[in-house]
């Protein structure tokens, strides 16, 4: 039976805090699944007994905390019949249902499954979803707005009307969402969620991870602007790449990150000046935060902006949209934002720090202080705070 939330908030909840994280995606060096487990690793060690249950296969850094939901053999033959992930989910679910016991939260990451939503809440356990992105509706307007300004519509299977409405079911029928931008936030208030069930927060970074870029000094020379990311249509690669020629400032643009045919085709002689350098993808990426002077991200669309953080963290300022700032900025001090479908004054900025080594450097400081408000150990901790004062919602 439900508790009312006003009752139940003035006891003290027995023993640890016991949470089942929920990911049917590959356990691998996805952005993801690394906040996911980054998360996991920073809460407090004996006041939570945590479980990250997964399909199966072989995670690349296994945890203690890491449980399979379906044995090896199961999870092969499933894969070897080219079964979809959602579907193996619904085979999975059957595990974490045997672990809950009532008051127990599951945290449920992308892809979500109504079903198991439904059977949680009906045994007494309390659902979270990390919303990891914004919203169909709004990714939709935004995304549309990104294609368009390249004369190109969405690519064919994006926002099918059928999925979006599935995910507004799955999403209202979560007792709490994390939302971590202010965007997340106003698209799930723009279908209907209520604001007293959102819980806010932010990603983080990794002192220890990027400790070769942390604190490096960086010499007087012409400067390193730096991207991080997908190279594609949504993060705002075309606009960067537009921006960059426009802006033609004495430098280098350091790309990091894999990169789509079309985008390749498309500005091939862009990525062939030699002021351009594309790295693919990058292993240690404090290398390319030490070897450069500016961060830049214009992206259109963005759940929660763990560059940003680890630019920032690295004492680079930055260029960023709206939703690429996340929560880090504050005031303006550490972040130029700009509009993500105007070259001119994305090209503008890129000028601005180019011209004024002494504001590049100021900046960085700043962002650096700031930086020490989001790591991975202040997010886990913050999570632990807001998770244990959680009980299941009162019914009508």
């Amino acid at each position: 039976m439900a508790i009312a939330q006003a009752r139940a908030e003035e006891l003290p909840r027995p023993g640890p805090l016991r949470l089942h994280g929920v990911f049917w995606n590959a356990l691998g060096h996805g952005s993801v699944a690394y906040a996911l487990t980054e998360l996991f690793d920073n809460l407090p060690e004996d006041a939570v007994d945590r479980s990250l249950w997964f399909l199966g296969g072989s995670p690349m850094s296994p945890r203690p905390y890491f449980r399979p939901a379906l044995s090896q053999f199961v999870y092969r033959a499933l894969c070897k019949l080219r079964v979809p992930a959602h579907i193996q989910g619904r085979i999975a679910g059957a595990s974490v249902l045997k672990a809950l016991r009532p008051g127990d939260i599951v945290y449920m990451w992308p892809p979500y499954d109504l079903r198991l939503i439904k059977r949680v809440q009906k045994r007494g356990g309390i659902v979270v979803a990390e919303r990891t992105n914004v919203m169909d509706p709004m990714g939709y307007d935004v995304l549309s707005r990104a294609y368009a300004r390249r004369g190109m519509p969405l690519p064919v299977g994006w926002f099918p009307p059928e999925g979006m409405a599935l995910n507004q079911l799955e999403m209202k029928q979560c007792d709490f969402i994390v939302a971590r931008n202010s965007f997340v936030t106003q698209s799930l208030l723009d279908v209907g969620f209520p604001r007293d069930r959102i819980i806010e927060g932010a990603y983080g970074f990794s002192p220890s991870r990027l400790a070769a870029a942390v604190g490096a000094k960086r010499p007087t020379r012409l400067p390193v602007f730096a991207f991080v990311g997908l190279c594609i249509v949504r993060k705002g690669f075309d606009v960067l790449l537009e921006a960059w020629t426009q802006a033609g400032v004495d430098g280098k643009l350091l790309i990091a990150g894999h990169m789509e045919d079309d985008m390749r085709e498309a500005y091939a002689d862009i990525l062939a000046r030699p002021d351009v350098e594309y790295l693919g993808h990058v292993k240690d990426i404090a290398a390319v935060y030490a070897n450069a002077d500016v961060f830049v991200f214009p992206t259109h669309e963005e759940g929660g902006p763990q560059v940003t953080y680890e630019a920032a963290g690295c004492g680079l300022p930055s260029i960023v949209s709206p939703m690429g700032a996340g929560r880090i900025v504050r005031d303006g001090i550490e972040c130029l934002i700009v509009d993500p479908l105007k070259v001119d004054e994305l090209a503008s900025a890129i000028t601005k720090l180019a011209e004024d080594e002494t504001l590049r450097r100021d900046m960085g400081e700043a962002a650096s202080k700031r930086a020490r408000e989001f790591t991975w150990a202040k997010a886990g901790e913050q999570l632990y705070k807001q998770f244990v004062g959680l009980r299941p919602r009162a019914t009508a």
